[in-house]
């Protein structure tokens, strides 16, 4: 049986590695996460149009913001994480604007391509897979059951079926549980994009478990506190 992952890079192959690259304002997308999207911009309209004749493909990435001026940046050919993704159910408006949902399916190494005859944004792109140190800092049985546990003590009172919702994740290998849980979370961007870039999945689950903590410590001190949900992204 063909793994996920060898699908995705067999996908990948087949454009010789090169994709479009969709930049998002405020919005990390991570493998395994959903991210539905409201695409408004020509360009971007015409680079999704073109993404669905290719293999629905794309690479999302954030904009980059001048920390000095507040604007966004324009790409340089650094290499920078970014996340492959595929585009499900997409559904072009009568104004020509696309309604669509994203699907995270592998971090990526990007490199912009600047001598692309595209309007908009390609990178030569290499799949980052998860990495499990051989010897690992923590002990990763315990560490998948202090992230679920952590995340019910918060989100339990929104789960319909709290036993599905635990076997599903303890069935998850770690580096997915950690990216599908940081996914539906309001993560600010420099965390999302760490988490994004963080290869290894003991670093990474360090991440969202110090977020996880720190989330029910301020739950704990004022049980009223909301979490806010995730923004429908418009572009």
């Amino acid at each position: 049986m063909v793994s996920e992952s060898h699908l995705i890079e067999q996908q990948l192959e087949a454009r010789s590695g090169v994709v479009p690259v969709l930049s998002l304002e405020d919005c990390v997308l991570l493998p395994h996460a959903l991210q539905l999207l409201r695409i408004t911009a020509p360009l971007d309209c015409q680079l999704v149009s073109d993404a669905l004749a290719a293999g629905s493909l794309i690479a999302i990435d954030l904009h980059q913001v001048c920390p000095q001026t507040g604007m966004i940046q324009p790409p340089g050919t650094e290499i920078r994480p970014v996340c492959l993704a595929s585009i499900v159910s997409p559904c072009q408006l009568d104004s020509g604007h696309y309604s669509l949902l994203l699907r995270g399916l592998s971090r990526a190494r990007a490199v912009t391509l600047l001598n692309s005859d595209a309007p908009y944004r390609t990178a030569l792109l290499e799949l980052k897979r998860d990495y499990y140190p051989a010897e690992p800092v923590i002990h990763r049985e315990h560490r998948h059951l202090e992230l679920i546990d952590h995340y019910s003590r918060i989100f339990m009172n929104h789960v319909s079926e709290p036993t599905y919702f635990h076997q599903l994740h303890r069935e998850m290998e770690l580096g997915a549980l950690c990216d599908t849980l940081a996914g539906s979370l309001p993560l600010e961007s420099p965390l999302q994009r760490l988490i994004l870039a963080e290869q290894d999945v003991d670093q990474r689950s360090d991440l969202l478990l110090s977020f996880l903590k720190s989330i029910h410590r301020q739950q704990q001190r004022d049980p009223a506190a909301a979490i806010p949900s995730n923004a429908f992204s418009l572009n």
